[in-house]
């Protein structure tokens, strides 16, 4: 790993937290809940969360944070050619995750500008992102062509705020980070009280729990759902966990940060989903004739945002700031919403910075370029292959991507780590016992029970599942979005990463090392480390 500044404490967790909600609890929860489930899919999600998500945060924290190397030599010590092919593989999806990614974070931007307009939110009924920023015929679209021109300038704002901040260093949104996420998790906690105060918000709650959703339980796609998502809720497979805590303090606690980290992202989500389908059921409320039939509820609010989950919140949420203005002090409601977008934004964009931050270290530890040049060719080819994602016809390629790249992809990845590093190198007691050296919570049996046998398992059969489903999305998205989630999501990253580890091909480097190196665990009583870790 290039020289790097080490976190402080504070700046691990709040990053971290920061890195992981992002826009996963707060966008894309309520849409996969919406679409899924209902609150039986957060039941799952749950579990998936404790059963896979925390056992493979303790191995990524206390990985990176022993390691502390770039991903791509992250375990070099055990084999050259497989670190490489796996890291390479991980780096190249930080360039097609922050493609579409960064198009979600300029929604947030478009979504600040939305509340400085509280009259066209209320000429639009609270669709006004379906309406004018997506579709033909609304402000937002050009007439020719069905380009997303407002979408696109934030997107590109966003890019360029990427680059500056990887340019000249991240303490910047480090520091961000330690005020916005505060302030995010106090406003929604706010929100969520307040919106129980408005007619209909217990109704559109209610709507989680009717019985019609227990049916969507039985498709494989609502499966992999629930996994993809607890994997893209925590930004695990990414590298982002591993680098974060590379740069971490030695020795840190690292259990009780994965516990930390878990309490935290489903505190917010639970206050979250409170405050969105509580909203959405404020919403519809005065065109529902019969306030006891849950199911009139829910077939107006899909009529209202329809079930699309890529824009489900955006059109939820300025209608809801709407609401508050009315109910309130003029102007209130669009304040709040202001503050709310900002804190949201910081938080994506911590997520963008964390993703391509990876590929760049990936770059530069291998080829040694110039940092600035690599930031400016990765920024570049973000955009150019962004603008795919800004037109009517082509933005639901988000979908795929994230059914892809933030889903399958990402879940592959830490098969493949475990599968190598617990089984073929017979290494995790080197992790085990360099947590327990310093974390109150302790691993044993258990942990070794779940990374061996349920972890491999669950996440084996959930790659089948979400093959099937990525196969038969054919069926309702055009062929050409297939082929381009396709490309850019499978073949693109495999092929980066066989160019990118010629020692594949070099039968002399393909010994896989299994011998447990003793010395490898330092001592918990070592010298303070210096600013600077290798």
């Amino acid at each position: 790993m290039n020289k790097k500044k080490q976190m402080s404490k504070v700046g691990f967790i709040v990053s971290s937290l920061g890195a992981a909600i992002g826009l996963g609890v707060i966008w894309g929860l309520p849409g996969y809940i919406n679409k899924n489930g209902g609150f039986y899919f957060f039941l799952f999600y749950i579990v998936a969360m404790i059963i896979v998500g925390i056992p493979l945060l303790i191995f990524e924290f206390n990985l990176g944070n022993l390691r502390r190397k770039s991903v791509i030599n992250i375990f070099e010590k055990e084999n050259v050619k497989v670190s490489k092919f796996i890291g390479w593989f991980q780096s190249t999806l930080m360039i097609i995750i922050p493609i579409y990614y960064s198009v979600l974070v300029g929604y947030t931007i478009v979504s600040i500008g939305i509340e400085f307009s509280p009259s066209l939110i209320n000429d639009m009924g609270g669709n006004i992102f379906n309406k004018h920023i997506l579709q033909s015929g609304g402000f937002g679209v050009s007439a020719h062509g069905g380009f997303q021109w407002i979408v696109f300038l934030a997107f590109l704002l966003v890019v360029i705020l990427v680059g500056l901040i990887l340019s000249f260093g991240i303490k910047g949104i480090e520091k961000l980070n330690k005020v916005f996420m505060p302030l995010l998790f106090i406003i929604i906690f706010i929100l969520a009280i307040y919106i129980l105060t408005v007619p209909g918000s217990k109704e559109g709650l209610a709507t989680l729990f009717l019985k019609d959703n227990l049916k969507k339980l039985g498709t494989t796609q609502t499966w992999s759902s629930v996994f993809s998502l607890a994997f893209f809720t925590t930004s695990l497979g990414m590298g982002m966990m591993i680098r974060f805590a590379g740069v971490a303090p030695h020795n840190q606690d690292n259990t009780s940060k994965t516990y930390l980290l878990l309490i935290g992202i489903l505190f917010l989500s639970v206050t979250n989903l409170i405050f969105i389908f509580g909203s959405s059921g404020a919403i519809v409320n005065n065109s529902i004739s019969d306030k006891t039939n849950i199911l009139l509820f829910q077939q107006e609010i899909t009529n209202k945002f329809g079930s699309d989950s890529i824009v489900f919140v955006f059109n939820v949420l300025p209608k809801t700031f709407h609401i508050i203005n009315q109910n309130t002090v003029v102007g209130f409601g669009s304040f709040l919403g202001i503050l709310f977008f900002l804190a949201l934004f910081i938080a994506g964009l911590s997520t963008t910075v964390g993703n391509t931050e990876v590929i760049v270290d990936a770059i530069e530890t291998q080829y040694h370029f110039k940092k600035r040049r690599v930031i400016f060719g990765i920024c570049t080819l973000i955009i150019v292959v962004g603008l795919a994602l800004v037109f009517e016809n082509t933005y639901q390629l988000i979908n795929s991507f994230q059914l892809l790249a933030a889903g399958l992809d990402l879940i592959l990845v830490s098969f493949a780590q475990v599968i190598f590093f617990v089984h073929k190198t017979k290494k995790l007691d080197v992790l085990i016992k360099y947590n327990n050296k310093v974390s109150w919570i302790k691993l044993g049996t258990l942990y070794r029970l779940m990374m061996y046998y349920v972890i491999p398992v669950i996440l084996f059969i959930i790659i089948g599942f979400s093959i099937y489903d990525f196969v038969i999305s054919t069926t309702t998205n055009p062929l050409y979005i297939f082929i381009l989630a396709l490309v850019l999501g499978i073949l693109v990253p495999i092929i980066s990463a066989l160019a990118n580890s010629p020692e594949i091909f070099d039968a002399k480097k393909n010994k896989i090392k299994k011998t447990v190196i003793q010395n490898e665990i330092p001592k918990v009583s070592q010298p303070k480390l210096e600013d600077e870790v290798e």
